[in-house]
């Protein structure tokens, strides 16, 4: 009896080991249903030769999220959103209305944004297959996102108008702040590139320190707040939008 009951907690620890290594993986189309795929072990078997990850994709695009640390990014979303309102409630009260007035504009335009559990993992099927190291064991619930090539970038931060702009191939990336007006409090030495894997990159704009810098299709790139504009308590800002921004999912 004891050994019947033995193998019985066997095969029930088996069964349900089994049953938390399963993964699903959701995968997010711009133009058609999502697809959800069971049981993918690995990154491998999720991106090469498989029909649901087939045409026109473009993979230095392509993003993997992971359902809990979605969750936790989108929390984090909330506490910078709530830090500027603090924000400009803190600058209104000391009477600066204008500077107040751009950190409205970037609190809605980052409330627009979509952000993901991001794993900073490439999915290009030709660079897994180069380099095994690149792979990775899949357990739990993943979303991916794919889309084709972009042909444009997107402005976000303390400028207006803010939004997409046509990408401009081998242009500097001053080129993209022709027509824009920087905002009240906005930085006016540098600014910051988000690429579509998630990279960020800082980038001279000022005429005394400028160098030439490209973009790249699918880009984002982040005009942020002076530190001279911003209360001690705020100084980390720009900071912690970056960081936001590298977990959005790419356009």
């Amino acid at each position: 009896m004891k050994k019947i009951n033995l193998l019985l907690s066997t095969l029930l620890c088996f069964s349900l080991n089994s049953a938390n290594a399963e993964s699903r993986v959701t995968v997010f189309y711009p133009d058609k249903a999502s697809v959800t795929l069971k049981n993918v072990p690995t990154i491998e078997s999720l991106v090469v030769d498989n029909p649901a990850l087939q045409g026109n994709i473009w993979w230095p695009g392509a993003a993997i999220a992971e359902q809990s640390t979605t969750r936790l990014q989108q929390q984090k979303q909330q506490q910078l959103l709530a830090r500027l309102q603090a924000l400009s409630a803190l600058l209104r009260q000391d009477g600066d209305t204008s500077l107040a007035a751009t950190v409205d504009s970037v609190y809605a335009q980052l409330a627009e944004l979509k952000v993901i559990g991001r794993l900073f993992v490439p999915l290009d099927p030709d660079m897994i297959r180069l380099d095994p190291v690149l792979d990775r064991r899949l357990l739990g619930e993943y979303q991916v996102y794919v889309a084709p090539e972009p042909k444009s970038v997107r402005l976000l931060g303390a400028l207006a108008p803010h939004g997409k702009r046509d990408f401009l191939p081998g242009k500097d990336v001053s080129d993209y702040f022709t027509g824009l007006q920087p905002l009240e409090g906005a930085e006016h030495d540098k600014a910051w590139i988000i690429t579509p894997q998630g990279g960020v990159q800082t980038v001279p704009i000022a005429y005394w320190n400028r160098r030439h810098n490209e973009m790249t299709p699918g880009s984002l790139l982040f005009l942020g707040f002076a530190d001279s504009a911003l209360p001690d308590d705020f100084k980390d800002i720009n900071e912690q939008i970056i960081s936001l921004l590298t977990h959005r999912i790419p356009d």
